[in-house]
């Protein structure tokens, strides 16, 4: 069972817009204990999930609310923005060109994109549907490996290039820290959330992907940043990086320095194996990433 704030933290639903959905759509009915406070299930936190995803597309939650959970899965799968050729032209100019090996093209497409949209829309919008079609494409061996990499290879060029143009240094800037533990090598969450925390004006430290815990805690200690940031894609979790995930998290104080876990991975770490995140909050994607920078800005 989950309390109201595990839920928001999972989610990314302010208390206000959960009650006011439970109120007014009774989208789910959760229990309650002695005293009236409310608890939640999984299978609440799953519907929830979904609903969060689906409005966030633009489907109004009275026409969902009503749904099951197998339903909503169902109407995803029906809506998900599969970037198919007809649905982005740009996305099938970008695959038609790593099919032909032609990266330079591709880079030129993804650039010409950048320049109509603001990092946060660029990240979520263009570059993580392309990242997610060009790994299906490749599961489904449409692609292959090499071409696979080249494609990661640009985007991450293109992202670091932002970065550099949007990072300017300063003291009273506060900081950010982003990599990932060891046994993890996925790195494009944590990379794109460093485009967000550029743009919004934070000095940012990259340190990459599949890093020990110790040196990302001492890198930590030398730079004294306001958050960590650390993605968890792997799920699930291989038990060397949720033993290297506790060595950051008993590190932090969750107050000079917050730590801050996204991904899969993590999302199933804290749902699946019940685990407490001591000193850390779950971040949910990359609205709830913006959200949290913008609002750590604020009370920093």
């Amino acid at each position: 069972m989950y309390s109201i704030k595990a839920i928001t933290s999972l989610t990314g639903l302010t208390a206000e817009t959960l009650r006011a959905w439970e109120r007014r759509y009774a989208c789910i009915m959760p229990a309650r204990n002695g005293t009236g406070r409310r608890f939640y299930s999984q299978q609440d936190l799953e519907k929830l999930t979904l609903l969060v995803n689906l409005t966030g597309k633009g489907h109004p939650i009275g026409k969902l609310a009503t749904l099951d959970n197998q339903q909503l899965q169902d109407f995803q799968k029906q809506v998900s923005t599969n970037l198919t050729t007809e649905q982005s032209p740009l996305l099938a100019q970008i695959i038609d060109s790593l099919k032909q090996y032609r990266i330079e093209r591709c880079e030129q497409l993804l650039k010409k994109a950048l320049i109509a949209a603001e990092p946060l829309d660029y990240a979520r919008d263009i570059l993580l549907p392309a990242l997610q079609a060009v790994g299906e494409l490749w599961h489904d061996g449409k692609l292959n490996i090499a071409q696979e990499h080249m494609f990661s290879g640009c985007i991450k060029r293109i992202v670091l290039s932002m970065v550099n143009n949007l990072h300017h240094h300063s003291k009273n800037n506060p900081g950010m820290l982003f990599a990932t533990p060891s046994g993890d090598p996925h790195e494009f969450g944590i990379l794109v959330s460093c485009l967000i925390a550029a743009n919004q004006g934070y000095n940012c430290y990259y340190l990459g992907a599949d890093l020990p815990a110790k040196d990302i805690i001492e890198a930590s200690q030398h730079l004294k940043p306001d958050v960590i940031v650390m993605g968890m894609v792997k799920t699930p979790p291989e038990q060397v990086t949720i033993d290297e995930l506790q060595l950051i998290m008993d590190s932090v104080d969750g107050v000079t320095t917050k730590l801050w876990l996204g991904g899969s991975g993590a999302y199933f770490y804290y749902t699946q194996l019940q685990n407490e995140l001591s000193n850390c909050e779950l971040i949910t994607d990359i609205d709830h990433f913006n959200a949290k920078a913008q609002q750590q800005q604020l009370s920093g």
